[in-house]
């Protein structure tokens, strides 16, 4: 299970108004970690590309 309150992400503006890129660390209650970093494009408020990188431990 997830351990929401110790999990978190920050949202990242660029310089296109239809691109935003989001940095999340999901903790475990088990006490594992996962720090992903997702950039997402826009279009008409639907997401058309959805690009995931992550590290885990």
């Amino acid at each position: 299970m997830i351990d929401v309150g110790r999990s978190g992400y920050v949202l990242h503006e660029t310089g296109d108004p239809g691109v935003f890129v989001a940095e999340i660390d999901t903790v475990f209650e088990g006490g594992g970690t996962i720090s992903l970093v997702q950039i997402f494009r826009v279009r008409d408020g639907l997401i058309t590309l959805l690009r995931d990188y992550f590290r885990a431990p």
